[in-house]
């Protein structure tokens, strides 16, 4: 029996839990070609950036696209180099001269516990963006920040926010919006406008 598919997968779902929202966000993920180049610089952002976690949202639903951790958050930077969170780039830009160094990565991460923590965020912010609407007013972004964390969560694509969790006290906020401003045409070229 053929149904004309090569291959296909199956959620067991419920709308009663957050099975339902996960098979939604898994399809939205596979509609995007290049999701495996997604991920790398999503990945590579999120080094950048000293962030304990990068997560990319679809606009309309806010439905998980892709996400990115960091890689090792106890590695030693001083043996391992391939995980040195500074981009090239970067470096290049604050090195102007041979005595500036940038100060060692941030180790010691904030854990996430909550293996449901992307619905409950998606729930969070839709409720929110309604209350704006029915102000009259237009959601862009957020900041949410405690003693542990910050969380940005900022439109980043025609079709994307995204949401930056730094627990890094010495990266300030002005550095972390500056970022994600700086890679949204980079991004723009990965994520296929609808």
């Amino acid at each position: 029996l053929s149904c004309g598919v090569e291959s296909f997968q199956c959620f067991g779902t419920s709308i009663w839990d957050e099975t339902l929202y996960k098979a939604w966000s898994e399809i939205v993920t596979n509609l995007i070609p290049n999701i495996s180049i997604l991920e790398q610089q999503l990945t590579r952002f999120c080094r950048v950036c000293d962030a304990d976690e990068v997560v990319l949202f679809e606009r309309a639903t806010f439905l998980v696209i892709s996400h990115a951790q960091a890689t090792n958050p106890n590695h030693n930077p001083n043996t391992d180099e391939k995980n040195h969170l500074h981009d090239e780039k970067k470096d290049d830009h604050l090195n102007n001269n041979n005595n500036n160094t940038l100060p060692p990565p941030h180790t010691t991460r904030t854990s996430h516990f909550d293996a449901h923590r992307f619905e409950k965020i998606s729930n969070i912010v839709k409720q929110f963006k309604l209350s704006c609407g029915k102000a009259q007013s237009q959601f862009q972004g957020m900041e949410v920040r405690n003693a542990r964390f910050s969380a940005f969560i900022d439109a980043f694509t025609a079709n994307t926010y995204i949401m930056v969790i730094v627990s890094n006290p010495n990266v300030h906020t002005a550095a972390t919006l500056l970022n994600i401003q700086n890679a949204r045409a980079h991004f723009e070229r990965f994520i296929p406008r609808h």
